[in-house]
């Protein structure tokens, strides 16, 4: 494809959503980017229980972040999709539609713009596009949680929906697979391209294309109409500070010219923090080994049900006001999938709106070189007291008559750690990253917001922003449903530039 309509960087769940719309509906040509990566074993990529063995693998950018003075100073593990899918390829593919809350703030942040009726009509048609499916196996850890937890005021326990067929992972890489017998029409207006998109390319003011590193040196690739950046809250930001764009002065560090002056792109990284609530379980006959089982494999395979079609994270909900999200597993939160004759049960604990605000920037101009990615986690007060409120809450819980024939006792925090301060010191130890890194390109109607609501980044011509960067804050709960929702609408906007 010499010259299509536009390039998208960035093959996540954002990017192949705006791929497959631009194509189908809008009948656009589309050259999508995307880093180079090496499969992991099949297995892994089709068991739903096998995706916590993703993490660190091929399919892993494997970033870290800086120390956390608020974590004991830790480096956490930031795991990020590489590959077509994204991180669609590496997570527990949670189905978790924008609540009624997220609607309101999208909505404030673009004058109305990405109003109700738009969302919720988003939602919709991806739903029906992508078909997420109940769960076809509960642990009893999580039937137990659900019957603890039905009749409770002022709780939203929820089944968490997945992103699987049949019982069996997918990812978003669905949306575009081409079928080589008898390929859809659309699907012949895409064209991928593997290599690691280093900056922007520009003609005069007007952004017009992608340079990129591929196993054959540098190349450029040029479009119609302009250029699409979706390579999540961390991609997209240090793609934009290559090309000249975010803080002068910051650039200067790195020798790279500034052509756009943004002082929000890097900012305002906001992130889930997950506390684990580790309990052991009364009976080691309720161990959750679903590897090396023969029987699980056959059920899995045949009905595609078992424990092999766990995703781990089966089921949670909103509780404290919706202050608080809940994650029920039935593992050792810190050591699976290491193998272990105990049987075990976590539940845990993040805060839905987190107020502490991180950032990431240039550690060089090199686009082999990952950034430096500050979280600020706990950095405000609030943050860490409603954690300490969901420990307490969980420990509660836990001591409701459906759990008296599964719990034997808790063992994270553990019964000595009785007081707040306790508590903290736990939370600053053992919490870990949910995987739901957003808001470093934020959109909103305020002239010095990154992004506009029509997904145009400010003060610039032929680019656009459509990925988890744009949100002005956080998702109550797990971020990709609304991510693709957002998605979805921008190729509507995207498609009138033309």
């Amino acid at each position: 494809m010499n010259q299509p309509d536009f390039i998208v960087v960035g093959a996540g769940s954002a990017g192949c959503v705006l791929t497959r719309r631009l194509t189908e509906d809008f009948n656009a040509t589309v050259t999508l980017v995307e880093a180079p990566s090496s499969p992991a074993p099949t297995r892994d990529r089709h068991r739903p229980a096998n995706w916590i063995k993703l993490l660190k693998s091929a399919e892993d950018w494997n970033f870290s972040t800086e120390p956390t003075p608020s974590l004991a100073n830790r480096r956490l593990q930031w795991p990020r999709g590489r590959g077509i899918g994204g991180s669609s390829r590496i997570n527990a593919m949670i189905w978790f539609p924008p609540t009624e809350a997220d609607v309101n703030r999208l909505a404030h942040a673009s004058d109305n713009h990405w109003n109700a009726g738009r969302i919720h009509s988003a939602v919709k048609s991806i739903e029906q596009l992508l078909q997420p499916e109940d769960p076809r196996w509960l642990s009893r850890p999580s039937q137990s949680f659900l019957d603890a937890t039905r009749s409770l005021a002022d709780c939203k326990p929820m089944v968490y929906r997945r992103l699987n067929r049949l019982g069996k992972r997918t990812s978003l890489r669905s949306l575009i697979q081409t079928t080589l017998e008898s390929p859809e029409p659309w699907e012949h207006r895409i064209e991928v391209v593997r290599g690691i998109a280093d900056q922007l390319v520009w003609v005069d003011e007007k952004i017009t294309g992608i340079e990129l590193l591929t196993e054959n040196g540098k190349t450029k690739l040029v479009s119609r109409y302009g250029v699409i950046l979706a390579s999540g809250a961390i991609g997209t930001p240090t793609i934009l500070m290559r090309s000249g764009i975010g803080c002068p002065d910051a650039l200067k560090e790195h020798g790279i010219a500034s052509r756009v002056e943004n002082l929000r792109v890097g900012k305002n990284l906001r992130d889930h923090l997950i506390m684990p609530v580790i309990f052991q379980q009364f009976s080691n006959a309720d161990r959750f080994s679903p590897f090396d089982d023969p029987r699980h494999l056959a059920q899995w395979q045949t009905l595609g049900s078992g424990p092999l079609s766990s995703n781990l994270a089966e089921c949670g909900g909103l509780f404290l006001a919706d202050t608080v999200q809940l994650h029920v597993t039935p593992t050792h939160y810190l050591t699976f999938p290491k193998e272990d004759a105990t049987a075990w049960m976590t539940i845990g604990v993040n805060v839905t709106q987190p107020q502490s605000c991180g950032h990431l920037h240039l550690r060089s101009a090199d686009p082999s070189e990952p950034p430096a990615i500050t979280t600020k986690y706990l950095d405000q007060h609030q943050d860490l007291e409603q954690a300490i409120q969901g420990v307490e809450f969980v420990r509660e819980l836990a001591k409701l008559g459906a759990f008296r024939d599964t719990i034997l006792t808790e063992v994270l925090p553990g019964p000595k750690r009785s007081t707040a301060g306790a508590i903290a010191r736990s939370i600053e130890r053992y919490s870990q990253t949910l995987y739901h890194p957003l808001g470093t390109c934020a959109a909103g109607n305020h002239p010095e917001d990154a992004v506009d609501h029509r997904f145009r980044l400010r003060n610039s011509c032929g680019l656009w922003v459509v990925d988890g960067s744009v949100f002005p804050g956080i998702t109550m709960g797990n971020p990709n449903a609304t991510i693709m929702s957002l998605a979805w609408m921008a190729a509507e906007e995207i498609a009138a530039a033309r």
